[in-house]
This record gives C-alpha cells, structure tokens and sequence, in this order.
C-alpha cells in the first residue's frame, strides 16, 4: 500500500482496508468518486470539500479488490482501494495520444497570452486555479488531443532556459500554471545526504541511500521537426547542439552526429524552430536520473513532487561547484536537481476520507490497514523510464499525405444485457457493447488508429409494450395505432469515445424494455473518418421485484378492516421502498401464515414515488365482515408489474358496533321526522298510505297510482315481476320499448342506435277466432322506402317474406310452411303474380300459383308418376340449347322444299329434326323429309313426296 505521485503525470495509488468496513460503507465506494489522504486526524465528513485543499494527495478511484489474504483464516479480508492522481481529470495516460476530453473541434490560438490559451483548453472537469502571467505570446492549432497533452505543449513551447513553464492540478480538481518559481519551491531549503542529517536555521538535511543512474542513450546532436502540412508542403524546424557540448567522436575521427527526427503535426509554421531546440535541449546530455531512499520524508513532507532540492554526496561525485550552501558551518557544493517522483507509504497517523460522485463524505481511517513506516522512494532529475510517457508522433512515412481510412468495425452480438436498480430504486438496464477492430478499406492493417466514435439513441421503429394503466389518463384520439400507441420522438444521438486498442464499452443508465440505435465507426490518427456499423438492441424487461414490504398497521371493526403502511422495507425503515413503486396489494386471511393468492385478495391501495418523497403513508379500508381476528399481509407491485414477497401479518380483531351509537340514530337526523315507527316495528317502507304510491314490506316491492291500481309488483317470495304500462331501457338511442303508449297489443320495440325506425315482435288475434294467437316480427326496410319484412307465426302456418306498408299484401320474396306444402315464391303485387317453388303430398310444382294454373308450370307428380310442362318448352335467346318452333305456312306443291330460319343467329350450329304437318291428312300420304345446308341461322329441308294442301314444318333443334 503506497503512493506514488508523478510530476506531469497520472502516479498511482492503493488504500487497504480491512474487514470491519460496514458494507454500506464499502458499497459506496464506487468508481471515479475521490479518496482524500490527510495529514493528522481529520473528520473528513465534518470537514467536507475542504478536504480536498487540505489534502497531502487526493485520487481518482479506478478499481476494487475484494479478496481474501492467505495468511488469516478470515474471509474477505483482503480489500483494497486503487486508482491514479487527480491530474485524471486533465487527461488519461492510456496511449501516446491519451483519452478523456478530446479536442474534435480544432482550437486555434492567435497571438494569445499564455493565461488566455490555459483558460481556453480547461476540460469542464478541471477549474481554473492561479494562472501566471508568462512572457510571450502563443500561435498554434490542437485537434484529436488531450487537454493535457495540449497544455503541455503550450507550457514547453513558451519555456525557456531561464523561466521553465509548468503545471499542477491541485486536490480540488483546479489547475494552476505559469513559470515553476510561481508554482513550485526553486530556492531549495532541503539537502538530502549520505552522512551528517540534522536542522539547521534554514536548511534540513535528511539521511538517504542514494542511487545514480546515467545514460547517453537518447543523446542527440541536431534536431529535425516535422511541423503542420503534408508532402513537400511539410513545414520544418531544426536545431543543433553547440560545440562544448559534443565533444564525442566517431570511429574515423568525425564529430559525433546524431539527428533525431520528431513529428509534431500540430505545431505550426512559426512554432517549428522552438520546438526543434526545445526537443534538442531534453537529448543533448546525459540522462541522470538519482534516487533517494529516506526515511524521515515521508514524516516531514519536507518537499512535494515539483520543488528544487539540493542532492550532496562527494562520494558519488554528487558535486556542483556553481552552488555553495552552508549546512551547520560547513560549506557544501550540492546538485539542485527538480523532484520528478515520490513514492511513500500511507502510515498511522494519516486520515482517509472518501467523496462519491454526489458529494457525499465517508471516513475510512478506522478501516484503514496502516502500512508501518518504512522509507520513501524519491526519484529527482528525470521520470524513471518505466513512467515515461512517449510523446510526438512516430515518423514513419507522415511527409506523405495519410489516404488510408478504417473500414466499419464489426458488432459481436448479441450484446449482454442486465437489470439493475440506480439510487432511487428505478430499474436501469446495462449493455455490454462489444466489436472487433477493422482494418483500412483497403484491406490493409490498421496501424495508426485513434479511436472509437460510439453513437447511441432511443430505436423509435420499436414497439414498446405499455400497460393499459400507463395510458388510463390518456384518451383515443391521442394514440397513434393499435400496435404502437406513443411514437417517442427522435432523440439526438449520445457520443461516446474509446480508445482503439478497447474493443469493448459499457452503456449504463438505460431504460428498461426499450429499443436503442447504437452505431460505431473508427478514426485515425490523421483524422481519417470511417463510415459507421449500425445495429439495433432492445433492453431487458424490469424484472426486479420490489423489496419486502414491512407488515402494515391495521385497525378492524365489525364491517371492515382499516390498513395503513408508511411504505418501508421489511429491514427496517420509512418510506423507504423503491420509488418505481405502482401500488400495494392487501391480502385478508383467518391464520397468520396464509399464501397470498387471488381469494385472498381484498383490494389495492395506490404508492407510488411522490407518497415516498412526501412521506404520505398509504390507507385503504376494505369490507371484510367478520367477528373473529384476521391477519393482513401486503405485497408490492412495482409500475412493471413486478411483484415482491408478502409482508409479515398485522392482526386485527373486529368489533361490534356499539349499542349506545345505535340508540341515538334518532328519525329526526335522517329525515326531518318523516319515517313513521312502522320503519322499525312493521318492518314495512311506504311513501303514502292511498293514492300513487311506492311500498317495501316482507311480501316484495308494489307500486299504485292514483286510483289504488298496483302498476308494479316484484313478489320477494317468487321473484315474479308484474308492470302495468310500457317498460323502456332507455330514453332515447338504441333501446328497448315493451307495450309502447297507445298500442293495445302486446308489442316488442327495438331501436338502433340513430332514426326513428324500429324492428317489432308483436302478437295480435282474429276477431272472428279469439282463441287463436299470432306471432310477428317486423323491421324497416329502410327510412325512404316504406317496406317492411315480416315473420310471421300463426296455428299451423309460417310465412316470412317482403310486404308492403300495411303488412297485407307481398311485395317481394316470400316464403310460406303450411301443413300441407311448402311454398317459396317472389311476387310484385300478390301471391298469384309471382313464380313460385311449391313441395306437396303429391310432388313438385315449379311455376305460378301453387299449380294452380297451368301458365308456364312443370310438375312432377308422384300420384302419377309423370313430369308435365305447361307452356313453350325452349327458349329463344341465341345460347339457348333447346329450340321448339313452327316454321311458316307453305303452299300445296309437287315437290317438298323450303328454307327454315331460327329468327336468330345462335353461336353455333343447331341440329334440327323435322316433321312436315300437312293440311289436310291423307291416309296415303307419305313424304321422307331430308335436313340440309346447316347454317347458325336457318336449314333446308327437302321431301321426295308432293303435299296434300298447306303445310308447315315442326322442329326440334339441339345446340351443343
């Protein structure tokens, strides 16, 4: 357990903890809330944000360990909490690029003082602190960077041998900036030593071990930097290291040379030069790098990362004769070299404090497992190798114009999806998103990927399930269709940015059972821009019931049963259930350990969110008659439907309603005194003795009007119901009339929904057969034509057909069952005028007039076993199968010919039969007739005999 801080950089650090944190305690650490380490003993919730100032170092939470340490036989008792320093919030270490804030939009900077340029590329996370007034004035662009890297490049580039520029985030999350003699100690007033510690009146001297490494590996002669631009248009800087400081030779005898050449696209034309000389000025010595191992540092805190020391150890050749200082009356010429890294423990007598992400404060220190002392690593003249961070840009071929550009990355569906419930007790829904890296369109590798750009919003072409309580407020024509009610509207798309060697990314906080558009593409590092992959996911029902309700109170009495809940958790509490919370559920039982099921079931009382936040307890009375003790149990139910476990049982035991409230129930109180005793001892209620009248007594319910005659009687023993006058089911629109005002007989009215018309079931008699009863039903045609269909009943005859207005005459189909026939007809003035169909004892007639009349008719007859026709058999149209015709009248002549014509043309040709009809007979004659010359229209017919008289010819023609 340590802490590691790190000019310019991230650092880390590890708080342990042991396994007497309270679990509401260890479950409120959460990632990127803030650990606070303090000097001393400090009440950090007391104190609050002013922990933060007052803090040695403050870190950004980043992850968890909940284990178990081998040495003990305790489980769970290997926590610990890590993470890196506030400097996070600036930008992250994760490439050479970073992440966090990114800078998309280029930031142009003209001629800006160095105070102005800060202040404009603080990320929203990082406030402004102090900033410095620096000399000079800055010109340049920054896109696809971190803020930090940014600052970084604006404090380099306006640095000078002199005034060196710097920045620090503070343990607020502020940022202050200007020369590193307005922001760190540069007069150092700490020696570290081999030999000899100690105080003096200005100095302190503290014992270490020391460590020298040095190195010529990135030493350099001559700079080349590749500035802003492409191809031949790329703008160039350089810069060479004077004489006394190379006097290094080659194997021939050659001054050494060795060019370093940097990359730095976003530096401009004018910036070009420095930047070469301020890159040359970092390679053109060696590399030294000196670490210190004390003890008392960590104690003291006698400097902090960024400040100046003074190094002694002549030993080491640890020896600068530029500097003199005098230490206890000895002069000493010390190293002054800048404090890059501190490493130290977190030993008793620290505080420990914890913000979350809403602010609120939790001390640690009494769950801290404190380190003992031990040294400290102090690391002053450069960052150890393994902390640096790369910076510029690989050169490679980035003269020549960057054409390659990403393919769309490819989803690994389907994504993994939960359920889980935010502060408020909501259901929320997390998605792992997860996708393979592409290559270039071109089909070559990627080797210069950025990042990931992830888009997210509402799927509005899905159809999202509503309950029919969700929309009971909302009214028909606010809904759009039956599948889908509510269309949402189109939500902007939500960006997200991962870096490119991530090939997975978690969306939090999202809606439960809805769809989402996620879409992905990636992006280089010369801001090549790739098309995006798109996909649809739906979120996961809210399938988290809601906590165990407490028992609730109850109070009964004889009739009913009075619950009230405060909306609290069966672990104890107030108005503390989840506030997706619908209603609760109230079950009524005879024992105490009943299964709540739909027969226990006694009704619902609404609770939901505002009843929690303004603590309004939930009351609901329900019916329940009964004089032994009940046992009530709740369930909750939250908006999804979603159902917890039942609550304990609240007993109560029901009483009877007093006497003494019974007795002063006086008749004066509810009716001004006019209920007769009858209401008690007759157990009888009347309106009035005589005249139209309403009375309730054992025998059922009468009702009388003027005259004493009982229009109304319900028998209370039968359940018999008599009415004396019409019954209506209503005063207008579709109902039912039965016996309408004025109608002697009795009548049945049905009326539709709009008009005046009726369909009617009524029932009347003959005068001269009183005894005989007829039933009909009748409606309207419709409200122009006067018609009426009818169905009639009557004693040994049903007719149903069209009538006319006075329901006497048929004006249309009709069909009639009698003893003995069947008829089914059509008619326009009467029976007799219609063709009709006509089954009897004695066969089938199909024709006019029941057979009656021998106009047009064909009977088959069973008495005599023959089919007769009455009328032409055949049919003159030009499709007709079956022709029967005489053809004209002709003259006696020698010889039999003539030409027969159809008197229409047919579609094709009929094959006639003749016979020749001579006037008159004779008994010797005899004549062969021969049939030719077909045609569609006409046939010749020729005979080897002369006629008698005047002849005709008769002709069956078939057609096929």
């Amino acid at each position: 357990m340590a802490v590691s801080e790190v000019l310019h950089a991230l650092g880390s650090f590890e708080v342990k903890l042991n396994s007497s944190v309270p679990r509401e305690v260890l479950d409120s650490i959460d990632y990127f809330g803030h650990i606070a380490i303090l000097p001393g003993r400090v009440d950090t919730v007391q104190a609050g944000n002013n922990s933060l100032a007052a803090a040695r170092y403050v870190g950004v939470v980043r992850k968890k360990k909940i284990g178990d340490d081998g040495r003990t036989n305790e489980a769970g008792d290997a926590i610990s909490v890590g993470g890196v320093g506030v400097a996070f919030w600036l930008g992250d270490d994760d490439s050479d690029r970073g992440k966090g804030d990114i800078i998309e939009t280029p930031e142009t900077f003209t001629s800006q003082t160095f105070a102005n340029t800060v202040r404009a590329l603080l990320p929203v996370a990082v406030t402004e602190g102090t900033l410095y007034s620096v000399a000079g004035v800055f010109t340049n662009s920054f896109q696809y960077v971190t803020r930090r890297t940014a600052i970084q490049y604006v404090c380099d580039t306006m640095s000078t041998d002199v005034a060196p520029v710097s920045w620090r985030v503070n343990g607020d999350a502020s940022l202050d900036a200007g020369p590193e003699s307005d922001l760190y100690v540069t007069n150092p007033t700490c020696v570290v030593v081999r030999k000899g510690f100690g105080e003096d009146m200005s100095m302190r001297a503290l014992e270490g071990s020391m460590d020298v490494e040095q190195d010529m590996e990135d030493f350099t002669t001559r700079v080349v930097l590749l500035a802003e631009g492409e191809g031949t248009s790329t703008a160039t800087g350089s810069a060479d290291i004077s004489g006394g400081l190379n006097p290094y030779k080659d194997l021939q005898g050659n001054t050494l040379k060795l060019t370093r050449l940097v990359s730095e696209s976003e530096t401009s034309t004018g910036n070009a030069t420095a930047r070469a000389q301020l890159q040359l000025n970092r390679f053109s010595g060696t590399r030294d790098s000196l670490s210190l191992s004390t003890d008392d540092y960590d104690v003291h805190g006698s400097f902090k990362v960024g400040d100046y020391i003074w190094v002694y150890d002549p030993d080491a050749g640890l020896v600068d004769t530029n500097n003199e200082i005098v230490f206890r009356g000895e002069r000493l010429n010390p190293l002054k070299l800048q404090v890059h890294e501190t490493s130290w423990s977190i030993t008793n007598g620290y505080s420990v404090g914890y913000r979350d992400r809403n602010g609120n404060w939790f001390d640690l220190t009494d769950y801290v497992d404190f380190e003992t002392e031990a040294s400290s690593k102090v690391v002053v003249g450069e960052f150890s190798r393994t902390l640096s961070v790369a910076s510029g840009e690989s050169v490679g071929t980035r003269p020549n114009a960057d054409t390659s550009t990403p393919d769309m990355p490819t989803w690994t569906t389907p994504f993994q999806v939960v359920n889980y419930q935010d502060d408020l007790g909501f259901t929320r829904s997390r998605v792992l998103l997860a996708w393979s890296a592409p290559n270039n369109t071109d089909g070559s590798t990627v080797l210069d990927g950025d990042h990931y750009e992830i888009q997210v919003r509402v799927d509005t072409d899905a159809i999202y399930g509503q309950s029919w309580a969700s929309v009971s407020s909302t009214s028909w024509n606010d809904v759009n269709t039956w599948d889908q009610p509510f269309t949402p509207a189109l939500s902007a798309w939500q960006t997200y940015y991962v870096a490119w060697g991530e090939s997975s990314f978690f969306l939090n906080d999202l809606a439960t059972g809805v769809g989402y558009d996620v879409r992905i593409r990636g992006v280089d590092t010369a801001g090549n821009i790739g098309a995006y992959r798109d996909t649809t996911f739906v979120t996961t029902q809210d399938n988290i019931a809601p906590s165990t309700p407490a028992a609730p109170s109850v109070a009964g009495s004889r009739i009913a049963v009075q619950v009230t809940h405060e909306l609290g958790k069966a672990t104890g509490g107030t108005f503390n259930l989840e506030q997706d919370l619908a209603h609760l559920e109230i079950h009524v039982d005879y024992e105490p350990h009943f299964t709540p099921s739909d027969t226990t079931l006694k009704g619902q009382v609404l609770a939901h969110q505002g009843m929690i936040i303004a603590e309004i307890p939930a009351v609901a009375t329900v019916q329940v008659e009964e004089l032994s003790a009940r046992y009530v149990r709740v369930i909750a139910v939250d908006k999804a439907g979603n159902k917890s476990l039942p609550s304990d049982a609240a007993s109560a035991t029901a009483l009877l309603i007093d006497d003494a409230h019974i007795s002063d129930l006086t008749v004066s109180k509810v009716t001004a005194g006019t209920i007769s005793a009858d209401f008690i001892l007759g157990a009888r209620i009347k309106t009035s003795d005589s005249g139209a009248r309403v009375e309730l007594n054992q025998n059922g319910l009468q009702a009388f009007n003027t005259s004493g005659v009982e229009t109304v009687t319900i028998d209370s023993a039968t359940g018999d119901v008599s009415i004396i006058g019409s019954f209506s089911s209503g005063s207008d629109s579709d109902r039912i009339v039965i016996n309408p005002p004025g109608l002697n007989a009795p009548v049945i009215r049905f009326y539709p929904l709009d008009g005046s018309n009726y369909a009617t079931i009524f029932s009347r008699y003959k005068p001269d057969e009183p005894t005989e009863t007829e039933l009909y039903l009748t409606a309207s045609k419709n409200a122009e034509d006067t018609a009426r269909s009818q169905i009639g009943v009557r004693s040994g005859i049903v007719t149903a057909g069209v009538y006319t207005e006075n329901l006497t005459t048929t004006n249309g189909g009709y069909l009639q069952l009698a003893e003995d026939y069947a008829l089914m007809g059509w008619s326009g003035e009467g029976v007799s005028s219609g063709g009709s169909f006509v089954l009897y004892d004695g066969g089938v007639i199909i024709g006019h007039n029941r057979g009656e009349s021998d106009e047009q008719a064909i009977a088959f007859r069973g008495d005599t076993e023959s089919m007769e026709f009455y009328g032409k058999v055949g049919y003159s149209g030009t499709r007709s199968a079956l022709l029967m015709d005489q053809a004209g009248t002709f003259s006696a002549m020698t010889t039999v010919s003539a030409t027969v014509t159809y008197g229409n043309t047919y579609d094709t040709n009929p094959y006639p039969i003749a016979v020749l009809n001579d006037t008159p007979v004779d008994g010797d004659f005899g004549c062969a007739l021969n049939v030719h010359t077909r045609t569609t229209s006409s046939f010749q017919i020729r005979g080897t005999s002369a006629t008698n008289g005047t002849w005709s010819v008769i002709y069956w023609a078939f057609r096929h």
